[in-house]
């Protein structure tokens, strides 16, 4: 089995891709002390003005279902097998600035980066797991948060204090605009591609 990784920034990972958790992958969990710490690490960045400076965020592993069609593009069908803890966060936080993006009137930015996240189609780019009732959806499509009265399970309370984490990270930032940049071109993955099942329990022995 040989296996190569790739090294992608989060724009790079992101694009022509679909991504979804399956439902054996333990719900989302962070807490706001991890979040805090990812939003220290993009602080950190930020506050050395050197556009080479990148920072490693996680190892990411897929695994490959297919490929679908969107109009007329095609995006590779990927299982996210580790490291949907980060991604989902940082999903969210796409989302938080492309909500700032809105109110601030920057709604050439805020649109390319809600078709990002939602297709023309309505396909979301990333798809939890454990949101049988549509939380994480619903606010990637409408930028609405649920309600704290509405939190019935674990997961969902989890979900909702991202989204309020996320946007409250986001209201502390004057340029938008550069932290979209930051996050974008300067945080750094490892991927690897799996390409049956098999190989995925292998990965994980090793």
């Amino acid at each position: 089995m040989s296996i190569k990784p790739d090294n992608p920034t989060l724009s790079s990972l992101l694009q022509g891709r679909l991504f979804f958790i399956p439902d054996y992958q333990r719900a989302y969990s962070w807490q706001s002390k991890q979040r805090q710490d990812l939003f220290h690490d993009i602080n950190i960045i930020n506050q050395h003005n050197d556009p080479e400076r990148h920072h490693f965020m996680a190892t990411v592993v897929c695994l490959r279902r297919g490929r679908r069609g969107i109009a007329a593009d095609e995006y590779g069908v990927f299982e996210l097998v580790d490291g949907q803890q980060r991604i989902t966060t940082l999903i969210i936080l796409l989302k938080a600035v492309a909500k700032k993006l809105h109110e601030t009137g920057n709604e050439g930015e805020a649109n390319k980066l809600q078709t990002l996240l939602v297709k023309e189609d309505s396909t979301l780019l990333f798809e939890s797991n454990h949101d049988e009732r549509n939380f994480l959806a619903g606010y990637l499509k409408t930028g609405h948060m649920p309600a704290e009265d509405d939190v019935q399970t674990a997961a969902e309370s989890n979900l909702l204090a991202a989204c309020q984490d996320c946007e409250a990270y986001v209201d502390t930032w004057d340029d938008v605009f550069g932290l979209l940049r930051i996050l974008k071109n300067r945080l750094d993955f490892i991927l690897f591609v799996l390409e049956d099942e098999a190989t995925v329990y292998t990965t994980f022995e090793v």
